[in-house]
């Protein structure tokens, strides 16, 4: 019974917020591999195949172009599971203000990139901007994009929700 009370090491220091912010006194390089490694990896990929080289990548079988997707969307759940991991390893308050900023930033990416979507949709960037060389459009869908609107907002709902508790 005592065994769902108590985590199997409890001398471990729990995880704080500063430790995946570059800057911070807490920060750790080894932390915020171990939190964002997989992110990164689904960023590399989509730059590859989605930004690089999409010339290449049009012209494979549909299997292997499924076969990237999948990869890409496999890294983003591995992401999210080590994230949950690292927030469960927090203290209450902690826990609180992370889980509230991830929220915020979840939410105001899909925002923004819906926006942005529809914007583009509607021509209103081909209007302001040249047309780029490629031919295509002005949007934002590639992983790469909404990692940085994440950390974007991260950071944004990480001050927000701080200021609440000082």
């Amino acid at each position: 019974m005592t065994s769902v009370l108590y985590s199997e090491n409890m001398n471990a220091k729990p995880n704080v917020a500063g430790e995946i912010f570059m800057g911070e006194q807490e920060y750790s390089w080894r932390k915020d591999w171990t939190v964002n490694g997989w992110l990164f990896v689904a960023t590399i990929i989509s730059a590859l195949c989605d930004v690089m080289f999409p010339h290449i990548t049009r012209q494979w079988p549909l299997g292997w172009r499924v076969g990237i997707v999948g990869a890409e969307f496999l890294a983003i759940a591995l992401w999210v599971r080590s994230l949950m991991t690292w927030i469960r390893g927090m203290d209450e308050l902690h826990r609180r203000i992370t889980t509230s900023a991830v929220l915020f930033a979840v939410s105001a990416t899909f925002f923004a990139a819906m926006l942005w979507h529809r914007l583009d949709s509607a021509g209103l960037f081909n209007a302001i901007f040249p047309k780029p060389k490629n031919g295509g459009s002005w949007d934002i869908c590639t992983v790469g994009h909404e990692f940085l609107l994440l950390t974007l907002f991260y950071f944004v709902g990480q001050t927000i929700f701080n200021r609440r508790y000082k």
